[in-house]
């Protein structure tokens, strides 16, 4: 039974060890997207004061060029109408779809141009 237990849990650990981590900064703006392929992702966005928004995502979408998220139901909510957001590292672009866009699904490369950013993958 040990055995079998430390079979599952290095398993578990070389699954982990090979996520691909998706992270996308805005260029002028201090906005990062940042998602684990199969996993979960973070939208943070800076307010005035110094501090920021975070919206715990979900990935909705992949493709090898586009990775996208969607706001977890379970987390709260951020103070902000984004609902879905999307890095393409091919366009070195971070695009977002807002609540009123997902009541008519929008295809990823569709989604409205948030800004021009650096993706890396990892």
């Amino acid at each position: 039974m040990r055995i079998l237990f430390l079979a599952a849990a290095l398993a578990a650990l070389t699954s982990a060890a090979n996520a691909e981590d998706w992270i996308a900064i805005c260029y002028g703006q201090d906005v990062q997207y940042t998602q684990t392929i199969g996993g979960k992702g973070f939208f943070h966005v800076a307010n005035n004061n110094g501090t920021y928004d975070t919206q715990k995502l979900v990935q909705s979408y992949y493709d090898g060029n586009i990775v996208c998220g969607t706001a977890d139901t379970r987390a709260p909510r951020a103070n902000s109408e984004v609902s879905e957001v999307c890095a393409d590292k091919a366009k070195k672009t971070i695009s977002v779809m807002y609540l009123n866009d997902t009541q008519h699904r929008i295809a990823p490369e569709n989604a409205k141009l948030f800004c021009t950013a650096r993706v890396s993958v990892y």
